[in-house]
């Protein structure tokens, strides 16, 4: 039968890849270190592995959409011992191709589902793929995060400037994506088209751009204009960073194509907000301490500081504002340990030009993708409650004919779904920890904890404490904390309103959020692990949940505490209110993390270490 029978027997085809499945036989001598998916110019990381192996595994949810006139390939990234030379690695990358039409007469079929197996010598890819794409149950409840995902899963970001600025670096600070991983895909990559998207932070889609230059695969204002004409939020670019390094010995801040660029911005960019970053801010403060103490001099902070906004103002405003006037927003910013409060600047300022100029669920996407601000993070994740399910929490409106574990399951989900950590294998959203915060949260009784003055020394020191105590003298990594299925039955009872599930529902966000804060402050990079989750939940028990639990009971307890139709909601102000009493604050982040020490151990996701069991 000829290729083009084929062809004309099939319709025009549209699936969405579900998930990817590598083996390499065990008499190969190559192991798998990564793999990626390209699926027309988008390019999906889609994972590494930790230690090299012979199979790699990865589930797509809700799917990735291929359409019919798409070409698709899977590159596995493998290495392998050279025979006789001790310690050096030979790497390799197969490239298999496919077709949607490939999937398409694919002969495994069932349920709209089909698998598509693509071999080379040793090796064989399993590529899953379905019709339809996954949705939820109609009736079921919705986190508001899914309203968001579902108008604009990714923040889509244009990141531009010549090689050598910092771009990576950047990346991997604000949305923790690996610096190299970042540099190697710009390497790669086709040009500005390219969407550069990484399993590790699936919640930004990136563009990059070397040089603004014309006439080229690199034409950033052909590129801006197409995607400023698609319909879809999801398909346009949200922000442009475009990154200058501050200048040095009277070079030049501009190069001749940026100018051009900034002088038709408007033409080039419409509404799209445009960032300028001027990276390596550290150099600049190296420079005048240097040229300060050098001179015998030991000035004061203030001095030094003053010198800087001098040095900022005449190497970089000034010239920005001579050309391009008073209204572009610039930020100085520098990726080393200590300048933590410029990224998180940078990310502020261009959440709130996007969510003025583009739209809030873009706005919204670019903070559950950032993962360097804990408090752009926690005043997020307070917005997206507050849209949805926290609002009226004390009529149970939303919430009658429902359990009170479908109400839970869906706060949970719409709060996790907000900070967005690196967790491949979704132990965030699994029933092992939702039990566990049921167990947290069963009743509002204090623990059998000693009492910590978290109003004395601050939520953070208090966490902070509680886990150099935990680790300090035992061997046990870990308290154990077991999932007791029987203390939480409670939770499958039909909602109705009363004091008791309303108090429940409100300890469940203000504990669940704490111990997102507690995550962000262990986890500074890598994935979620179980003894991370259980030591997080084992701090917040012995730090903040006696104080939570006592005032939630205490609210209750107060007949005057009752919503009045057309009144304020207190209910809502009081989650708000303790939530902000047991935060982490962005500028204590770096010292507290410092107090912990090591947390190399946590990263390590042993199986031997469960759910029920405790981590030595």
């Amino acid at each position: 039968m000829s290729p083009s029978l084929h062809t004309t027997d099939i319709r025009p085809t549209q699936f969405f890849i579900t998930s990817i499945n590598v083996d390499l036989l065990e008499t190969s001598r190559r192991q798998v270190e990564y793999v990626e998916l390209r699926v027309g110019s988008r390019t999906l990381a889609v994972r590494h592995v930790p230690i090299p192996s012979k199979s790699l595994s990865e589930t797509f949810i809700p799917g990735i959409e291929v359409s019919d006139d798409e070409q698709c390939l899977v590159s596995v990234h493998c290495c392998h011992r050279v025979i006789g030379i001790i310690g050096i690695n030979k790497k390799t990358v197969v490239d298999l191709s496919f077709a949607p039409q490939d999937i398409a007469l694919s002969p495994n079929a069932i349920s709209g589902k089909r698998t598509l197996r693509l071999a080379e010598g040793k090796l064989q890819v399993v590529v899953s793929a379905s019709e339809t794409l996954y949705r939820p149950e109609t009736g079921k409840l919705i986190p508001f995060s899914d309203s968001i995902l579902r108008t604009c899963p990714r923040f889509r970001l244009l990141i531009m400037g010549k090689d050598g600025v910092g771009k990576s670096s950047l990346i991997g600070r604000a949305f923790k994506i690996r610096s190299l991983r970042f540099y190697e895909a710009c390497q790669r990559q086709d040009g500005i088209d390219t969407e550069l998207i990484f399993q590790e932070n699936d919640k930004v889609v990136l563009h990059n751009s070397r040089n603004p230059v014309p006439g080229t695969s690199n034409n950033v204002e052909a590129f801006l204009a197409r995607r400023r004409s698609m319909p879809d939020l999801k398909d346009r670019v949200h922000a442009v960073w475009l990154c200058l390094a501050i200048p040095r010995a009277n070079e030049p801040l501009f190069d001749e194509d940026t100018k051009k660029f900034i002088e038709r911005r408007r033409q080039i960019l419409g509404d799209i907000p445009l960032v300028i970053v001027f990276t390596k801010l550290d150099l600049v403060v190296g420079g005048i301490e240097y040229e300060a103490f050098g001179n015998g001099e030991d000035p004061e902070a203030w001095y030094l500081e003053e010198r800087l906004r001098n040095e900022l103002e005449k190497s970089c405003i000034q010239p920005l504002q001579r050309l391009a006037g008073t209204d572009i927003p610039n930020v100085a910013i520098s990726v080393q340990e200590g300048y933590e409060s410029t990224i998180e600047q940078l990310l502020e300022v261009t959440a709130g030009k996007v969510d003025k100029y583009v739209a809030n669920e873009a706005a919204m996407a670019a903070l559950m993708a950032q993962r360097a601000s804990i408090s752009l993070k926690l005043s997020n994740s307070i917005s997206a409650g507050k849209k949805r399910h926290w609002r009226g929490l004390a009529s149970g409106s939303k919430f009658l004919g429902y359990t009170l574990k479908d109400c839970l399951d869906v706060i949970h989900t719409e709060i996790v779904s907000c900070w967005n950590f690196e967790d491949p294998n979704r132990y965030l959203v699994s029933d092992q920890f939702k039990t566990l915060m049921l167990n947290v949260v069963a009743n509002t009784d204090t623990r059998d904890f000693p009492d910590s003055d978290v109003e004395d020394v601050g939520f953070g020191l208090a966490v902070a404490s509680a886990i150099i105590g935990i680790r300090g003298t035992a061997v046990r990594v870990v308290l154990p904390i077991t999932a007791n299925i029987m203390l939480v039955g409670w939770a499958h009872d039909l909602y109705q309103y009363s004091g008791t599930a309303s108090s429940q529902c409100i300890a469940y966000i203000v504990d669940l959020t704490a111990i997102m804060q507690i995550l962000f402050l262990l986890m500074p990079q890598g994935h979620m692990t179980i003894p991370t989750i259980k030591l997080a939940i084992t701090a917040y028990s012995m730090a903040g949940i006696n104080e939570v639990h006592s005032r939630i009971r205490d609210h209750y307890e107060n007949p005057h505490n009752v919503l009045a139709l057309g009144g304020r909601d207190h209910t809502l102000e009081m989650i708000v209110q303790l939530i902000k009493e047991t935060s982490i604050k962005s500028e204590e982040l770096a010292s507290l993390r410092a107090g912990l020490g090591d947390l190399g151990k946590l990263q390590r996701d042993d199986p031997r270490y469960g759910w029920d069991d405790g981590d030595d």
